[in-house]
């Protein structure tokens, strides 16, 4: 019997037992949760669910997709997914990208547009706007792990994400992981 995996996205108002609510509908319907990425973003909870199970299971999840979005006040989608296998050995270095900059748009769209001109992968990024400790300014911030491949020259990139950072006035580091 193979594996299938399908990504259950879950969005809701913010409450304590939310988290296990869905994770025991996916126990429930006899899924196994592999990877997730879950946050609070002010006052809306968010949840990516990577879930394993037979086609027994996912269908399963299909059925009762409704009765959780009900009961449990949410959205709630299913979406089949083809996913590597977690201990693949890559042909790329991993890196992270640190950024803060004053709060204004394109800042994101910016820096991504560099990295897929230079065909480097974002992995993951996380986004939180702060307020400057002393002035109460907005301060975008931001973290990526990217996928960098072989064939970009680590130095060009370097270079590039300098260019970009020091147009938009951010202050921006780069270190492999």
């Amino acid at each position: 019997m193979a594996t299938q995996h399908a990504v259950l996205t879950v969005l809701g108002g913010d409450r304590p037992g939310l988290v296990d609510e869905v994770s025991a509908f996916v126990l429930d319907c006899g899924g196994n949760l592999e990877d997730s990425r879950m946050v609070n973003l002010r006052g809306q909870f968010a949840i990516m669910m990577l879930v394993a199970g037979s086609e027994a299971v996912m269908v399963r999840l299909r059925d009762k997709l409704g009765t959780l979005r009900r009961d449990g006040g949410v959205h709630a989608e299913l979406t089949d997914a083809e996913v590597d296998q977690p201990c693949t050995v890559g042909a790329t270095i991993p890196y992270r990208l640190t950024t803060t900059a004053m709060d204004h748009p394109g800042l994101m769209q910016s820096i991504a547009h560099l990295l897929r001109a230079m065909n480097v992968n974002i992995e993951s990024a996380d986004t939180t706007l702060r307020c400057a400790p002393v002035s109460g300014t907005p301060l975008f911030e931001m973290e990526m792990v990217l996928s960098v491949p072989p064939e970009t020259p680590v130095a060009e990139l370097c270079a590039a994400v300098g260019r970009v950072a020091d147009d938009l006035n951010m202050d921006w580091q780069l270190a492999a992981l």
